[in-house]
Protein backbone atom coordinates (compact mmCIF):
# COMPACT_ATOMS: atom_id res chain seq x y z
CA UNK A 1 0.00 0.00 0.00
CA UNK A 2 2.81 2.11 0.90
CA UNK A 3 4.26 1.84 -2.64
CA UNK A 4 1.42 2.86 -4.67
CA UNK A 5 1.31 6.12 -2.77
CA UNK A 6 4.75 6.66 -3.32
CA UNK A 7 4.42 5.47 -7.06
CA UNK A 8 1.37 7.82 -7.37
CA UNK A 9 2.99 10.40 -5.72
CA UNK A 10 5.97 9.94 -8.10
CA UNK A 11 3.70 10.06 -10.93
CA UNK A 12 2.03 13.30 -9.58
CA UNK A 13 5.83 14.99 -8.88
CA UNK A 14 6.80 14.01 -12.65
CA UNK A 15 3.90 15.20 -14.20
CA UNK A 16 4.06 18.31 -12.28
CA UNK A 17 7.50 19.09 -12.84
CA UNK A 18 7.01 18.67 -16.72
CA UNK A 19 4.17 21.13 -16.72
CA UNK A 20 6.59 23.59 -14.92
CA UNK A 21 9.24 22.79 -17.95
CA UNK A 22 7.02 23.29 -20.37
CA UNK A 23 5.84 26.20 -18.81
CA UNK A 24 10.06 27.80 -18.14
CA UNK A 25 10.32 26.62 -21.48
CA UNK A 26 7.34 28.48 -23.20
CA UNK A 27 8.65 31.69 -21.26
CA UNK A 28 12.36 31.58 -21.96
CA UNK A 29 11.29 31.21 -26.23
CA UNK A 30 9.00 33.73 -25.68
CA UNK A 31 6.32 31.83 -27.04
CA UNK A 32 2.80 30.95 -24.55
CA UNK A 33 2.88 27.29 -23.34
CA UNK A 34 0.54 24.88 -23.87
CA UNK A 35 -0.19 24.24 -20.59
CA UNK A 36 0.45 26.54 -17.50
CA UNK A 37 1.44 25.08 -14.45
CA UNK A 38 -1.75 24.58 -12.83
CA UNK A 39 -1.14 23.06 -9.08
CA UNK A 40 -1.45 25.62 -5.88
CA UNK A 41 -1.50 25.03 -2.42
CA UNK A 42 -4.77 25.40 -2.33
CA UNK A 43 -4.52 22.36 -4.00
CA UNK A 44 -2.45 20.55 -1.46
CA UNK A 45 -6.03 19.03 1.03
CA UNK A 46 -6.78 17.23 -2.51
CA UNK A 47 -2.85 15.69 -2.12
CA UNK A 48 -3.22 15.34 1.26
CA UNK A 49 -6.83 13.29 0.71
CA UNK A 50 -4.88 11.35 -2.24
CA UNK A 51 -1.78 9.84 -0.20
CA UNK A 52 -4.27 8.97 2.80
CA UNK A 53 -5.97 6.97 0.51
CA UNK A 54 -3.50 5.16 -0.84
CA UNK A 55 -2.70 4.10 2.62
CA UNK A 56 0.03 7.04 4.14
CA UNK A 57 -0.47 8.27 7.45
CA UNK A 58 -0.70 11.94 7.39
CA UNK A 59 -0.80 14.57 9.88
CA UNK A 60 -1.53 18.27 8.72
CA UNK A 61 -1.09 21.36 10.24
CA UNK A 62 -2.91 24.21 7.95
CA UNK A 63 -2.89 27.67 9.40
CA UNK A 64 -3.94 30.60 7.27
CA UNK A 65 -5.48 30.64 4.21
CA UNK A 66 -3.78 29.19 1.93
CA UNK A 67 -5.93 30.79 -1.18
CA UNK A 68 -4.33 33.67 -0.11
CA UNK A 69 -1.38 32.76 -1.54
CA UNK A 70 -1.01 33.20 -5.46
CA UNK A 71 0.68 32.91 -8.50
CA UNK A 72 4.11 31.75 -8.48
CA UNK A 73 4.66 31.46 -4.87
CA UNK A 74 1.74 29.13 -4.64
CA UNK A 75 2.76 27.29 -7.36
CA UNK A 76 6.18 26.61 -5.98
CA UNK A 77 5.22 25.99 -2.50
CA UNK A 78 2.87 23.14 -3.67
CA UNK A 79 5.61 21.61 -5.64
CA UNK A 80 7.99 22.04 -2.76
CA UNK A 81 5.65 20.30 -0.03
CA UNK A 82 5.12 17.34 -3.38
CA UNK A 83 8.46 17.25 -3.31
CA UNK A 84 8.70 16.79 0.47
CA UNK A 85 5.93 14.15 0.06
CA UNK A 86 6.88 12.26 -1.89
CA UNK A 87 10.72 11.62 -0.26
CA UNK A 88 8.68 11.17 3.38
CA UNK A 89 7.23 8.27 1.32
CA UNK A 90 10.08 7.23 -0.72
CA UNK A 91 12.64 7.34 2.29
CA UNK A 92 10.76 7.09 5.16
CA UNK A 93 10.03 4.36 7.29
CA UNK A 94 6.58 4.52 7.32
CA UNK A 95 4.65 5.92 10.40
CA UNK A 96 3.01 9.63 9.97
CA UNK A 97 4.12 12.41 7.92
CA UNK A 98 3.96 15.07 9.78
CA UNK A 99 2.90 18.47 6.99
CA UNK A 100 3.00 22.16 8.43
CA UNK A 101 1.57 25.32 6.29
CA UNK A 102 1.50 28.73 7.70
CA UNK A 103 0.08 31.19 5.99
CA UNK A 104 1.79 34.59 7.73
CA UNK A 105 1.48 38.55 6.44
CA UNK A 106 5.17 38.40 5.88
CA UNK A 107 6.13 34.62 4.99
CA UNK A 108 5.08 31.23 4.47
CA UNK A 109 6.60 28.72 6.13
CA UNK A 110 6.39 25.12 5.16
CA UNK A 111 7.31 21.63 6.66
CA UNK A 112 7.25 17.92 6.31
CA UNK A 113 8.66 15.51 9.33
CA UNK A 114 8.94 11.88 8.74
CA UNK A 115 10.42 8.92 10.30
CA UNK A 116 13.67 7.16 9.03
CA UNK A 117 15.02 3.66 9.36
CA UNK A 118 18.10 5.34 11.36
CA UNK A 119 18.55 3.47 14.84
CA UNK A 120 18.42 5.47 17.82
CA UNK A 121 21.58 7.28 18.49
CA UNK A 122 22.95 7.42 14.41
CA UNK A 123 21.78 9.60 11.56
CA UNK A 124 23.13 12.99 13.18
CA UNK A 125 25.12 13.16 9.57
CA UNK A 126 23.05 14.02 6.57
CA UNK A 127 25.20 11.73 4.00
CA UNK A 128 23.68 9.13 6.41
CA UNK A 129 20.53 9.39 5.12
CA UNK A 130 20.27 8.13 1.18
CA UNK A 131 19.23 10.92 -1.77
CA UNK A 132 19.35 10.35 -5.18
CA UNK A 133 21.00 13.84 -5.64
CA UNK A 134 18.62 15.58 -7.66
CA UNK A 135 15.77 16.17 -5.15
CA UNK A 136 16.92 18.50 -2.64
CA UNK A 137 19.26 20.67 -5.22
CA UNK A 138 16.24 21.50 -7.41
CA UNK A 139 14.07 22.36 -3.58
CA UNK A 140 17.29 24.62 -2.57
CA UNK A 141 17.44 26.56 -6.30
CA UNK A 142 13.74 26.85 -6.18
CA UNK A 143 13.86 28.20 -2.70
CA UNK A 144 17.07 30.43 -3.62
CA UNK A 145 14.98 31.58 -6.39
CA UNK A 146 12.00 32.52 -4.36
CA UNK A 147 14.34 34.72 -1.74
CA UNK A 148 13.89 32.32 0.53
CA UNK A 149 15.23 29.82 3.24
CA UNK A 150 15.31 26.23 3.29
CA UNK A 151 16.65 23.10 6.25
CA UNK A 152 16.81 19.46 5.01
CA UNK A 153 18.53 16.96 7.30
CA UNK A 154 17.97 14.58 10.35
CA UNK A 155 15.78 16.01 13.40
CA UNK A 156 16.36 13.94 16.10
CA UNK A 157 17.79 10.45 16.07
CA UNK A 158 14.73 8.81 13.90
CA UNK A 159 13.46 11.94 11.64
CA UNK A 160 14.00 13.58 9.06
CA UNK A 161 12.75 17.27 8.62
CA UNK A 162 12.31 19.62 5.12
CA UNK A 163 11.58 22.87 6.44
CA UNK A 164 11.42 26.04 4.09
CA UNK A 165 10.34 29.50 4.60
CA UNK A 166 9.38 31.67 1.56
CA UNK A 167 8.73 35.56 2.12
CA UNK A 168 5.05 36.56 0.95
CA UNK A 169 6.67 40.13 -0.19
CA UNK A 170 10.11 40.29 -1.10
CA UNK A 171 11.62 44.06 -0.66
CA UNK A 172 13.03 45.36 -4.03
Amino acid sequence: MAARAALRSIEESARAALEDLDYVLGVLREQPAETAPTRTLADLPELLDRLRHAGAVVEPELSGDLAQVQGTLSRAAYRILQEGLTNALRHGAGGPIGVRVVVAPDALELRVVNRTEAEPGIGTDPGAFPTSGRGMPGLAERVRLLHGEIEAGPHGPQHWRLAVRLPVRVSA
